[in-house]
């Protein structure tokens, strides 16, 4: 292998990193009041409710809309998530939600 790309890959890796290394070391001596923690903890679901909301509703050209099987996964989605609240089980499930409507042909 060549020296650049040896330097690249070591470069890559230390932008990849650091800034998410540096952080957490710093704020991890750091003690959070319990009101900062209690208002971080629904950060990942304003940011995933504000990155799906859009793409449900929105259509082609700026309007707004409904895909039938953009809303049926989002509805299954909701529910799981509302009972089970569990971040990482929502997503997958609204994947795989939207691939077997899109398979079933809706």
């Amino acid at each position: 292998m060549r020296p650049e790309m040896i330097l690249i890959f070591v470069g890559m890796t230390a932008v990849t990193f650091l800034p998410r290394f540096l952080p957490m070391a710093l704020v991890s001596r750091i003690v959070i009041p319990d009101g900062i923690k209690s208002f971080l903890e629904y950060v990942p679901v304003a940011v995933l409710s504000a990155l799906v909301i859009p793409a449900v509703f929105a259509v082609d050209g700026g309007g707004v809309g409904m895909d039938a099987r953009l809303l049926i996964s989002a509805a299954i989605v909701l529910v799981f998530a509302w009972k089970a609240r569990n971040l990482f089980g929502s997503v997958m499930l609204g994947m795989m939600a939207y691939w077997a409507l899109g398979l079933a042909g809706l």
